[in-house]
């Protein structure tokens, strides 16, 4: 049974590198067609849009991992089944179920590689994407240096270390000058709420108030500043939802708890990361009958156009559901596990039907 398995794994392997590159070249191809229509604007270039493209290519992956886990299942089960292999299996003793296991230990692994690049992957390459594409395309003079991210406006400068959750900066550092170069103060925050582009609190704030060769210091939990940045600028610090970590956006949703804010866009983000895993497994599922049920007959070709179509028509569901909720006020966690429960018990039926 082992170099059974062996084989089932390698052959399921072979389906999915084929789906995969194919998937991506067709979803990469569209992502660039759009990017070619934001060349010109700005400082943004055709390179700027391949660094874009490359950069967001991680994502795509995830994207398209239950896409992948169905069609390629479906591919490598059909064609052993177009040369009559899986009958051979069968009538040696190996049950479908045997079979089903084999092609979920590969997707176990799948499985795992999608939750970590969620995790550990995408976040940074999504988030650097994001920055390089709107820095180029606005008008800010905002620069990007090695320390972070700098703001210039008249005789004040400001630096920001980093964006904590897509929204939060921290490590805040603003130079004021007078008009024959001098700094006069000099200002750190831990880190600021952004109340609006013009009004910041900052927080934890060290003043300093220099004077010739003198200087004074002031300790302040909270502070309000007067910011010299811009909507421009502020939409340079905001990062799309979609890029956070699965840990980032719950740890992020316990900040908006705690000041009382809305988490329901940030709560739908977070249930979508963590139940694409699980699409991946469920895909896998869902694939099985394609072998063994009333399609086991049809060509590999009609069983990947069928199976398209019930992939799409989940992914489909799944984002009306989930807008319906938006407008409606439904909890996030049940527009997001209703078609993945839904298709849960339509595959169960299917899989009593056909294994028993």
């Amino acid at each position: 049974m082992k170099v059974l398995s062996r084989y089932l794994g390698w052959h399921i392997i072979k389906a999915y590198l084929p789906v995969l590159v194919l998937l991506l070249a067709v979803f990469s191809l569209l992502v660039l067609v759009e990017e070619i229509d934001e060349v010109g604007k700005g400082r943004y270039t055709f390179v700027g849009a391949c660094e874009y493209l490359l950069l967001t290519m991680a994502s795509r992956m995830v994207f398209l991992a239950p896409f992948v886990a169905l069609l390629g299942t479906i591919m490598g089960l059909g064609s052993l089944a177009q040369s009559r292999e899986l009958i051979a299996m069968q009538a040696s003793g190996v049950s479908p179920y045997q079979i089903a296991w084999s092609v979920m230990k590969v997707g176990l692994v799948f499985i795992l590689l999608v939750a970590g690049m969620q995790e550990f992957v995408t976040p940074s390459l999504d988030q650097q994407a994001h920055f390089n594409r709107s820095l180029a395309l606005s008008k800010s003079k905002a620069y990007q240096g090695k320390q972070g991210l700098w703001f210039q406006e008249g005789l004040r400068y400001v630096r920001i270390e980093k964006v904590l959750y897509g929204e939060i900066p921290r490590g805040i550092d603003i130079f004021e000058f007078n008009d024959i170069g001098h700094m006069t103060t000099y200002l750190h925050a831990q880190e600021a709420e952004v109340e609006n582009p013009q009004r910041w609190i900052l927080k934890n704030v060290k003043k300093k108030v220099i004077d010739g060769m003198t200087y004074s210091q002031e300790d302040m939990t909270t502070l309000e500043w007067d910011s010299p940045l811009k909507q421009k600028d502020i939409q340079l610090l905001t990062l799309p939802r979609s890029s956070l970590s699965p840990s980032d956006l719950y740890r992020y949703i316990q900040i908006l708890q705690r000041t009382k804010q809305s988490t329901v866009r940030y709560e739908l983000a977070l249930w979508e990361k963590i139940i694409m895993p699980f699409n991946v497994g469920l895909m896998l599922l869902v694939a099985m009958p394609f072998a063994f049920g009333p399609l086991r007959i049809a060509t590999v070709g009609k069983k990947i156009l069928f199976g398209a179509l019930a992939g799409l028509a989940y992914y489909f569901v799944s984002e009306v559901l989930k807008h319906l909720g938006l407008l409606f006020g439904a909890s996030p966690f049940f527009t997001t596990i209703m078609p993945f429960g839904g298709l849960v018990v339509a595959t169960g039926v299917f899989w009593r039907r056909y294994f028993y």
